[in-house]
Order: structure tokens, then C-alpha cells, then sequence
């Protein structure tokens, strides 16, 4: 497989503190998908069950260069609040402020797009896919939606896929029951620098459709 579907690379506490919630533990996901169904399952029918010769048609948000700028004013006082931990901060991110920053990722722009229903989260995606072995997968794409839930607990982040489909089909029961009972936030926070920035959080909520972000206050 190419890189398309490896995860990110690891990035500072600015890119974990306010994309990782939504789009790490998405891509996560997808990889998912396509590490267990490459192992298990490749053959022809599965090429054309769960692939399609063209990208799906995502959705994007791009900001103004006011709003661009004022994101990023946001961006620069929460990773002062996050870095020093002696000042509470409250960053609150809608879909739109999420999608406005995936279009300024190269890697993710035009492959991901991201809603958040009440608690949940549900993307978007279509990514490429290359050659594995005797099967031909270049030229095909796989298209996904997954939904999911977002906690932290105990200073770690706890992502919960709660359903998914590719190519507009559910994934089969027993696999998706499988993804259910793991953490998909759990191997990138084997990473000590993740960990770390991780633990500098008080708060990541999914709540009122939007993603809230709390800063963790340490004693002086």
C-alpha cells in the first residue's frame, strides 16, 4: 500500500490539540478498514464490492483571509494556554472551523470531510489506493463514511468507532463489532511526544455539534 493510507505523520501539540480528535482517529479508522479486509479478503470481489474506479465528491470549507487569520490568533493563544498551564482556556471548534483546517492540509484536502451530529462525529472520505501485490488496485478508490465518539479519559483520548460504511454499504457485523471494543486514538499514544500532549488536555468533548477543547491547569 502507498502512504495514502498510513497514518499521519506524528506532529506537534498545535496539530494534536485541535485536528488529531477528528482526523487522526478518522484515518485511523480507515486504515483499519483496509488493513483488515487486505489480509482477509483480498480478491476480485472485494475490489469491486468495496472500491470504485472514481473519488467520491467531498465537501469542503474554506475560510476568508480574515477568518483564516482569526483562527489562527484562536490557534496561537490555546497552545499558549495548553503550553504554560497556568491560565484556563476554552478553544471551541464547529465543522466548519474542523473542514477549514483539513483544506490547509495537503495530504487531506479533498479526501476528508467532517460533521458533527450532537456527540458524534462522522466523516467523509475517498482516498486512493495503489497496487497490493497480484491485485490491481491503482486508479481505484475507496470511499467511506464512519461515525464515531470522542472521549478523554484518565489523560488519555478514547476514540470509539460507532458505525461505518464503504462505498455506501455497512461494514459486516462481526468486523464492525470488532472496531467497536478498541480504542482507535490507542497506538498513535504509544508516542511519547502524543502522550504528551495528550495529557496537557483537561477536556476533548464532542458536545452541542461542536468539538470542546480544555486546557489542563497545573499548580504553580
Amino acid at each position: 500500500m502507498s502512504n495514502e493510507i498510513n497514518p499521519p505523520k506524528k506532529r506537534g501539540c498545535l496539530f494534536y490539540g485541535c485536528l488529531s480528535v477528528t482526523v487522526i482517529a478518522l484515518l485511523a479508522i480507515v486504515a483499519g478498514i483496509i488493513g483488515y479486509f487486505v489480509i482477509k479478503n483480498v480478491t476480485t470481489g472485494w475490489i469491486r464490492d468495496y472500491t470504485e474506479t472514481a473519488p467520491a465528491q467531498i465537501e469542503k470549507v474554506e475560510y476568508t483571509r480574515a477568518q483564516t487569520d482569526a483562527m489562527q490568533k484562536r490557534l496561537a493563544n490555546f497552545k499558549q494556554a495548553l503550553d504554560g498551564g497556568t491560565n484556563l482556556m476554552e478553544f471551541i471548534l464547529t465543522a466548519d472551523d474542523l473542514n477549514a483546517l483539513i483544506s490547509t492540509q495537503r495530504e487531506l484536502k479533498d479526501k476528508l470531510f467532517v460533521r458533527i451530529d450532537g456527540d458524534q462525529l462522522r466523516g467523509e472520505i475517498s482516498m486512493p489506493l495503489s497496487d497490493l501485490g497480484p491485485f490491481k488496485l491503482s486508479g481505484r478508490y475507496l470511499n467511506a463514511t464512519a461515525t464515531f465518539k470522542i472521549a478523554l479519559a484518565n489523560g488519555a483520548l478514547d476514540v470509539r468507532l460507532q458505525d461505518a460504511q464503504v462505498k455506501g454499504m455497512s461494514l459486516p457485523s462481526m468486523v464492525l463489532s470488532e472496531f467497536k471494543k478498541n480504542n482507535l486514538a490507542q497506538e498513535f499514544q504509544k508516542d511519547p511526544k502524543a502522550a504528551a500532549d495528550i495529557a496537557k488536555f483537561d477536556t476533548v468533548q464532542v458536545t452541542n455539534s461542536t468539538v470542546l477543547l480544555r486546557n489542563k491547569v497545573t499548580a504553580p
